[in-house]
């Protein structure tokens, strides 16, 4: 099953939104698309009408040292193919972590998308509604989930004057 639905989207999506489309390095059976990010509306659009039409969520990997990247991974099953997953893959600078919002074709792409920004600080381009959902309103730090950001000295510093909080017994 895997490898058909490898051939059909490869002999159907335009070569030039991919820049490869392969079995997962770690699961053979999760078709995985390396994109550019600018083709993700294009690519989720052409899922969708191929019956990839469950949206299961949004993966952030931060890539702080090895090339400050935000690698976002979008996860697509069919339930018409008993199943059957394929990743959406590509990369994003960290510095201008800007993306195309999906929210308009997957609904459920809303709360992913502003979790995301919430935590990472993934801009979605016309979703309309980021804001805080998740973290409290007196939350005035960086977004929390980058690598490159002490979330716990933040806390610290921030609630308990720098040291160490201790529970009452």
């Amino acid at each position: 099953m895997t490898n058909n639905v490898l051939e059909e989207l490869k002999a159907s999506i335009p070569k030039e939104l991919v820049e490869e489309i392969r079995l997962s390095k770690a699961k053979s059976n999760i078709v995985e698309i390396v994109i550019k990010p600018e083709n993700l509306r294009k690519i989720a659009l052409h899922l969708r009408n191929l019956g990839f039409n469950y949206f299961i969520g949004i993966e952030t990997i931060d890539w702080w040292k090895k090339d400050n990247t935000f690698e976002l991974i979008y996860m697509f099953s069919s339930i018409e193919r008993n199943g059957q997953l394929v990743f959406v893959r590509f990369k994003i600078p960290r510095d201008n972590p800007v993306v195309d919002s999906i929210h308009d074709i997957f609904p459920l792409a809303y709360y992913q998308e502003i979790e995301n920004y919430e935590f990472f600080g993934v801009v979605f381009r016309n979703h309309g509604g980021l804001r805080k959902w998740i973290l409290e309103g007196n939350w005035d730090g960086p977004p929390p989930l980058r690598k490159d950001f002490d979330s716990r000295k933040w806390v610290l510093e921030k609630y308990y004057g720098g040291k160490r909080y201790e529970r009452p017994i």
